[in-house]
């Protein structure tokens, strides 16, 4: 009966050994899910991050190009006042010129 008490209390102390490995690796594995887990939410936190700074630097460039666009209509505006200018200008010079030779008309009429 104590050999069977024995045999019994061994059995039961082998087990109660395996289960507190058992325990202690679950315990490791658990602090590695929780190293892993604080790795990702860095990771995580890194691309958001990054995100944010993406959109604002594409808002930036939206807006610089609106103002590119803004100053090409500018320019195409002051290029057409240009060549309106440029015709009235070249329709005064013949006018002028016209005049010019009336005048010259008019005035060889004189003798001096």
């Amino acid at each position: 009966m104590i050999e069977r008490l024995q045999t019994g209390a061994r059995e039961a102390s082998s087990m109660m050994e395996r289960s507190h490995k058992r325990a202690q690796s679950s315990v490791e594995h658990a602090n590695n899910a929780g190293i892993a887990l604080e790795s990702i939410t860095t990771a995580v936190a890194t691309i958001t991050n990054m995100t944010a700074q993406i959109a604002s630097a594409a808002e930036e460039q939206n807006a610089v190009a609106e103002e590119v666009n803004s100053n090409i209509v500018n320019i195409n505006n002051m290029s057409q006042e240009t060549s309106s200018s440029a015709g009235e200008i070249s329709s005064a010079t013949q006018q002028l010129s016209q005049l010019a030779k009336q005048l010259d008309g008019v005035v060889s009429q004189f003798k001096v």
